[in-house]
This record gives C-alpha cells, sequence and structure tokens, in this order.
C-alpha cells in the first residue's frame, strides 16, 4: 500500500513540484532551470489573478446559495409531503449528469441568437432582458455561476435530508410543547444540528471551486477576455495551447497549496466540533 502512495501520489507531486522551477515545453529533453521565475510571473499576470478573483467568487456565491437551497429543500421534503420521494431523485438527477452534457445543454439556453433563453425572452416581449450571455464578461461568469448551482443543489439537499433524519424527534417534541413554532425549531434544534454538514458543504464547495474547469471550458473556453478563467482552465491553456509546462506545474502547486490549507482548515473544524460533542 505504501509503494502505491509513493508511485501513484507523492511522485507526482514531487516530479510537478520539480517541473515548476524549470522553463520546459514539455517535449523536448532540455529544460532550463529558472528558480522561482514562474512564481513571479504567475503572481504579476493579471490573467492568473483573474483566476484567483473567479475561483473566490465561485466558491463564496455556489456554496452559499446551494447551501441555502439545499437545506430549504430538505426541511420541505422532510415532512414527507405527497409524492416527496419522486421530487427528490428530480432534484439529484443534475447531479449524476457529467459536467460536460451540462455545458453542452445550457450553451444552446444561453446562445444568443438561437439560444432558448433569448427567443423565450423575446416571445414574451421582454426584448430589453435579451443579453449576450456567455459572450459578454458581464454576464459570462454569473452563467456559470447559476449552472453551477443548478446542477450541485440536489446534493446538497441530499446531504441535509440524509442527517436531518438523524436528528432525535424527541428534541421537536419537547419544543413544540414549549409553544416553539416550526421557525424556531429549525433555527434552535435543525440549524445547529446540522453544524457538521454546513462544514462539509463549505469545504467540498470551496474544492469544487478550485479544481473547476468543465464548465468553464464547454460554455466559454475561459472568456471573453478570460472573464471566466479559472485555475483549471488557465492550467490547460498554458500546457497544451502555449506549451509552457513550467508555468503550468506553477498553478497546480499554488492549486495543490489552496488545497492543503482548506484541508487543514476542514481538520481544525471537526476537531472542534468533535470536542464540543464530547464535552
Amino acid at each position: 500500500m505504501a509503494i502505491l502512495f509513493a508511485v501513484f501520489i507523492v511522485y507526482p507531486i514531487v516530479y510537478n513540484v520539480a517541473i515548476s522551477f524549470y522553463e520546459w515545453n514539455g517535449i523536448e529533453v532540455n529544460r532550463t532551470f529558472c528558480g522561482i521565475q514562474n512564481y513571479v510571473r504567475l503572481f504579476h499576470d493579471p490573467i492568473m489573478m483573474r483566476s484567483m478573483i473567479n475561483f473566490v467568487l465561485i466558491a463564496v456565491f455556489t456554496t452559499l446559495i446551494q447551501a441555502f437551497l439545499g437545506i430549504i429543500f430538505a426541511s420541505f421534503f422532510i415532512r414527507k409531503i405527497p409524492f416527496s420521494k419522486a421530487y427528490r431523485i428530480l432534484f439529484y438527477l443534475p447531479v449524476i449528469a457529467t459536467p460536460t452534457i451540462v455545458g453542452d445543454l445550457f450553451s444552446k439556453i444561453f446562445e444568443t441568437n438561437r439560444g432558448n433563453l433569448n427567443v423565450f425572452l423575446h416571445a414574451i416581449h421582454m426584448d430589453f432582458l435579451c443579453q449576450q450571455w456567455l459572450a459578454s464578461s458581464k454576464t459570462a461568469m454569473l452563467c456559470i455561476i447559476f449552472v453551477n448551482i443548478w446542477q450541485w443543489t440536489g446534493y446538497s439537499m441530499l446531504m441535509y435530508y440524509a442527517n436531518m433524519l438523524t436528528i432525535p424527534q424527541d428534541l421537536y417534541e419537547s419544543a413544540e410543547l414549549d409553544g416553539a413554532n416550526s421557525v424556531q425549531r429549525f433555527l434552535h434544534i435543525t440549524f445547529p444540528m446540522l453544524r457538521r454538514t454546513h462544514s462539509t458543504l463549505v469545504i467540498l464547495g470551496v474544492l469544487g471551486a478550485l479544481k473547476c474547469f468543465d464548465l468553464p471550458y464547454v460554455l466559454t473556453r475561459g472568456g471573453p477576455a478570460h472573464a471566466t478563467e479559472t485555475f483549471s482552465t488557465y492550467l490547460y491553456t498554458q500546457s497544451f495551447n502555449h506549451f509552457r509546462q513550467g508555468m503550468a506545474s506553477a498553478i497546480a502547486v499554488v492549486m495543490l497549496i489552496i488545497a492543503l490549507i482548506v484541508t487543514f482548515i476542514q481538520l481544525r473544524i471537526y476537531i472542534r466540533q468533535d470536542k464540543e460533542a464530547q464535552g
């Protein structure tokens, strides 16, 4: 097991870090050592800064909105409303679709001339709302965030729903006897009891934003004018379009550092929550 871990995890990471200190096109045998120049160029690169901003935007908006919608939907479905099982399945279906298929679907919806959205707006005489959704730097990132939320809200809903089933019902019964209404029971029982789920979804949301590639690549290729560039799409461009393997490796190292920081925070939160539960 240790050998497999070393070969498939440790070695690729070490090799990638080493390559980040070279100028290399990834094809020729010879490569030039450049020290930290790739990192210096990277942090003076406006496209990299744009990728960093987009990472923050995707992480914040998708994580918070998905969690908010997920807990709201789960709260309805936990009441065992008619056809709740069918609704849960419908809400979860986008999650099992590949991002490539989802991106292709929404590229047809957001297409400027014959896209379903603009055609619908024309049909209801709301032409003033028509936009070049994916061709404008003002709306392209909003479209990607919207599609991400559409696809992954079902996952947040299922996580909340599954954990709501573990909350002891006697807590709700006692609160109801004390005169607490449904909103008060949600705020003082349900929401606090789901704190581990909140933490898990935040961590997963941040890591998902960090490696976000499929949707931006299919919908916009990182454009227009790098408005939707992410770490992964920029890494891909540097590696396969410009043949700058050293720069691409430097981007990968930055992503690794961010992932390690997020993982460290996650472990600290879990340890603290375990201590609170035991204490």
